[in-house]
């Protein structure tokens, strides 16, 4: 809360320059003379202000208002954050995510443009360069195993104007992440990268009209459909010498776990891990881009359709790494806790996925809390998330607060 206390002055007020503190505010204008405002009543004299008063030689100003006096009421930040030795390793690590999004932004940006260079070289029955689209997944594995906070590098993320290409690295970032949060090893989730990242050749050879037209399709429009994936299956392992092993994502990643999916209706472990894998980050992802019939949709509405439309589809233990990991309120999403704290989600908890790590970003009273305070939810039983926030209609840039 915000007292104003008014300090005894008389009217026109004379305050030489040296007077002046940046800080400083009346409850009327100051005036440089009869027709020239310093500032307005209320507003707060900047250092700014008074070093162009010192360089237009003017040695006072002038104000009927009286001096305000601005004092703040702590809030009292909850226990367990900004200084503990937990906290400073957290801290380090989050940092460490931070500076590299710029880079990791440019890096992404190129390995857009090389694999859709290369998917038009395929389509167009060219040659295939099997080696730079690993060389890139290698690279992408090396980062998703490297980074604790790697999903914050995701958020807002730009890879290409092409919508396929956007999707199928999107993708497969966060499959290489699922991958990691399942403990496979690094040169298996270079391998998983790979194989998302081309997981959806098939769709570059569906005319692009049916690929824009808004939903329902007819029945022969779902059979085109269906087909991309034993076309990109075909394609990849006979034009682009992708091993079947890994050409098998093409073919399997829109199977559902229950036999309900396409092509060949395989159920459970039939279905190879990768596409098992690739078959919830595909979703996922999916949910969170602009599509020529929909708008995209917050993570959090995004995990809630994947816990109750779609988890019949989904291999059930897989999906619970997912959700662990990323946690029910997904990593950026901006909640409201128990104690009035507004906070980011910037981790999740495999064993508790309803208390992730949070870093708090305002307090109750809406100042901006500047410095890395994290509060861990699953040490912290006496807090909660009460609300999940639209960060949009909040007007609030998550980004800018990471």
């Amino acid at each position: 809360m915000v007292y104003y206390i008014k300090m005894a002055t008389s009217k026109r007020k004379v305050i030489k320059i040296e007077q002046l503190k940046s800080g400083m505010s009346f409850t009327a204008p100051v005036y440089i003379d009869e027709n020239n405002v310093l500032v307005r009543a209320y507003e707060t004299i900047k250092k700014s202000d008074i070093e162009k008063l010192l360089k237009w030689g003017i040695d006072k100003v002038y104000t009927d208002g009286e001096e305000v006096s601005v004092v703040e009421e702590k809030v009292q930040l909850p226990q367990g954050g900004a200084k503990d030795l937990e906290n400073v390793k957290i801290s380090k690590e989050f940092e460490k995510a931070k500076e590299y999004r710029d880079e990791f932004q440019k890096q992404v940006f190129e390995i857009g443009k090389k694999l859709q260079k290369n998917i038009r070289s395929l389509v167009e029955r060219k040659h295939f360069n099997n080696h730079e689209v690993l060389s890139d997944a290698l690279y992408l594995a090396g980062v998703v195993m490297d980074y604790r906070f790697f999903p914050i590098l995701l958020l807002g993320i730009r890879i290409s104007d092409d919508i396929l290409i956007q999707h199928s690295i999107h993708a497969a970032l966060y499959g290489g992440y699922l991958g990691k949060l399942i403990n496979l090893g690094k040169i298996r989730v270079h391998e998983l990268i790979f194989s998302m990242m081309i997981m959806d050749v098939g769709m570059f050879f569906i005319p692009i009209e049916l690929r824009k037209k808004n939903y329902p399709l007819t029945e022969e429009e779902k059979k085109i459909f269906y087909n991309h994936t034993l076309f990109g299956f075909k394609v990849l392992t006979q034009d682009a010498y992708v091993k079947q092993n890994l050409a098998i994502v093409s073919l399997q990643h829109h199977e559902n776990f229950d036999g309900t999916g396409y092509p060949k209706k395989l159920q459970k472990e039939d279905i190879n891990l990768m596409a098992r894998i690739a078959a919830i980050a595909d979703r996922y992802t999916a949910m969170l881009e602009d599509r020529y019939h929909r708008k995209a949709r917050i993570p959090y509405e995004a995990m809630k359709i994947l816990l109750s439309e779609e988890a019949s589809h989904l291999d059930p233990r897989i999906l619970r790494f997912m959700v662990g990991g990323l946690s029910i309120y997904p990593i950026g999403s901006l909640v409201e806790l128990s104690n009035g704290f507004k906070a980011i989600v910037v981790e999740g908890n495999l064993k508790s996925p309803l208390r992730p790590l949070v870093k708090l970003v305002f307090d109750p009273k809406g100042k901006h809390i500047e410095e890395n305070y994290f509060l861990d939810l699953a040490k912290e039983h006496q807090i909660t998330v009460i609300k999940v926030l639209d960060a949009k209609e909040e007007n609030i840039d998550i980004l800018s607060l990471m």
